[in-house]
């Protein structure tokens, strides 16, 4: 697969690029306790709201595009409370929808220091689009974007057909650039996009239909997805807007 070659030919400047702050991983990078911090910022523990979302933060793990523990200690999801809000309100209309489905958060606010490391790794390589810059910050470094799936009561996530963090074309929602234009994200042009998918061949019908239920959750919920990135949900708002509503989370 096109990731793992993308791994393989970067695995020398992952391991040197990484090291460094994978070493004071019992924290957070340089040492930081991201928990203590995350809370100093004014962010909530998304599960304090909703103990029934599941959380299994990937970048707490190696199972990421970076193949390294970025988060240590870290293991809760934080965001912005009114962000917040509307996963939780996303929550309860998929179990309304269906009482044996649950949300399951792969990432949630993610401080700027780890932003700067995984944009150090992919500069200048054609995934360099999916990370947000790390000089100014994206929607995560500021508590405000969320990374998720729907699974099952067990934590079994459903099959979207794209692995979380595969950036290739099975990945994306829709094939325009997105904008702040409420016209251009709705539900009916996601829904349109993945069937599109689905009569390609790029993905199966249970899994058009998987992915059109997260879409179909999150809109209702108020947040939109990233165009590129099935599993990516934000405000629909500019960037710019973003960083000038909400703090930048600089640790």
């Amino acid at each position: 697969m096109k990731i793992r070659q993308f791994l393989v030919t970067l695995a020398a400047v992952v391991v040197f690029l990484v090291a460094p702050f994978a070493a004071s991983a019992q924290k957070g990078g340089g040492g930081v306790d991201f928990d203590l911090q995350m809370r100093a910022y004014d962010l909530v523990d998304i599960q304090e709201l909703a103990p029934g979302v599941l959380v299994e933060l990937k970048y707490s793990t190696e199972d990421n595009f970076v193949g390294k523990d970025m988060y240590g200690t870290l293991e809760r999801a934080y965001l912005v409370p009114a962000f917040a809000e509307r996963v939780v309100k996303a929550q309860e209309i998929l179990q309304r929808r269906n009482p044996n489905y649950t949300l399951l958060i792969y990432d949630a606010a993610r401080p700027i220091s780890v932003q700067r490391a995984m944009r150090r790794i992919v500069d200048g390589t054609e995934w360099e689009s999916f990370v947000a810059d790390g000089t100014k910050g994206g929607r995560h470094n500021f508590g405000v974007a969320v990374d998720l799936t729907i699974a099952t009561l067990d934590g079994t996530p459903l099959d979207m057909g794209a692995d979380f963090d595969e950036f290739s074309e099975r990945s994306s929602v829709k094939g325009t650039p997105d904008s702040s234009d409420p016209a251009t994200r709705t539900i009916d042009v996601y829904r349109s996009f993945v069937r599109g998918l689905q009569t390609s061949g790029v993905i199966t019908k249970e899994q058009a239909d998987n992915r059109i239920l997260l879409l179909e959750v999150m809109c209702e919920a108020g947040l939109v997805p990233y165009r590129l990135e099935w599993w990516h949900f934000e405000y629909l708002e500019s960037i710019s807007t973003t960083r000038s509503k909400y703090k930048l989370l600089d640790f």
